[in-house]
Parts: structure tokens; C-alpha cells; sequence
């Protein structure tokens, strides 16, 4: 089936939408992960030793398996949308991490953070509303 049909299927839209959520909530997620796994090493140098202290971390393997699993998403939302795009919508994973982080880790959200997650929030609607 052409790519065009693809696009104009009733589902097509709530299909999108569902992929995007997964690939930003997945990526989050491995962001979340790889922070509480780095939180929970010891602190030294990186060595052997601290190679298998992260190979033995459920929370890096954890994020790896959505690493994974955001890369399959990523290839579906590839085949169905315009990668100038679609590339530039990856940037609201930066929203979801700054949320993330003050909710899961206690971390502040500053002034310019906020600001930051409007310019994003704002840039990829408007560049969403281009490409119509």
C-alpha cells in the first residue's frame, strides 16, 4: 500500500498520535533509567569494576530494553511520517525528562526550563502546522 493511503485511513491519525506518545514515554523512561541506575553506582573511576556494577544494574538493563523498544517505534513512526518532522518532534522527550526528573528524582525546574519546554512545545506545532 502507498505511503499516501497510508496517511488517509481513519486510524491513521489515532495510530500516530499512540505511536508518539510510546516513543516519548519510552524515551523518557530510559533517560529516568539510566539516571537512577547511574545514582545507585558507587562513585570511582570508570574501571572494570565498575563496568559489571553497571552490567549488573536491573535499572540499565531496564533502560536498554527501552532504548530498544523506542527504536522499533521509532522505525513505525518513520514509515508513516516526514522526517524533517519527525525528527523535530523527538525534542519533546526533552519535556517529558525535565518533568520526569522533578517528579521522580526531586530535581527544580528553573525559569529557563520552562521557557525552554514552551519554545519546544510551541516550535513543533508550529512546524506540525507547516506541514499540513
Amino acid at each position: 500500500m502507498p505511503l499516501d493511503r497510508r496517511r488517509d485511513r481513519p486510524n491513521s491519525l489515532l495510530h500516530t498520535v499512540a505511536l508518539w506518545v510510546a516513543l516519548i514515554a519510552l524515551d523518557t523512561s530510559a533517560q529516568l533509567l539510566f539516571k537512577s541506575a547511574a545514582a545507585r553506582l558507587t562513585p570511582s573511576e570508570p574501571s572494570f569494576q565498575w563496568v559489571q556494577m553497571v552490567a549488573q544494574s536491573p535499572h540499565f538493563w531496564a533502560a536498554v530494553v527501552c532504548l530498544l523498544m523506542t527504536f522499533l517505534v521509532w522505525m513505525l513512526i518513520l514509515r508513516r511520517s516526514r522526517l524533517g518532522l519527525s525528527f523535530a518532534a523527538t525534542a519533546l522527550t526533552f519535556v517529558g525528562v525535565i518533568g520526569g526528573s522533578q517528579l521522580v528524582f526531586g530535581e527544580s525546574i528553573t525559569a529557563i526550563q520552562y521557557a525552554g519546554i514552551v519554545l519546544i512545545v510551541v516550535g513543533v506545532a508550529l512546524l506540525g502546522r507547516l506541514d499540513r
